[in-house]
């Protein structure tokens, strides 16, 4: 019973770690210029912050994009290239 468990919590934490790897960013300061996806930290005043992601030839497309969906209370403040 405690080798299950102990194979158990073992496959769980290495499918963890899988996942924050497929999903790591580049947030070198290189990235800002290439195309991609870009995800941005979205910091909205009197209202629920978020983590969203936006298509551009560069960072500052990118945000501006978002900038222009998000509304007036929020800012996107980059955190990297999605890769």
């Amino acid at each position: 019973m405690k080798k299950t468990i102990g194979f158990v919590g073992l496959v769980a934490g290495a499918a963890f770690m899988l996942a924050g790897a497929a999903s790591a960013l580049d947030s070198s300061f290189g990235a800002q210029s290439k195309a991609g996806t870009h995800q941005f930290y979205v910091w909205c005043t009197g209202g629920a912050d978020s983590v969203q992601s936006a298509d551009g030839s560069n960072a500052k497309e990118a945000q501006a994009a978002l900038a222009g969906s998000v509304g007036g209370n929020c800012w996107p403040v980059w955190q990297g290239l999605a890769g």
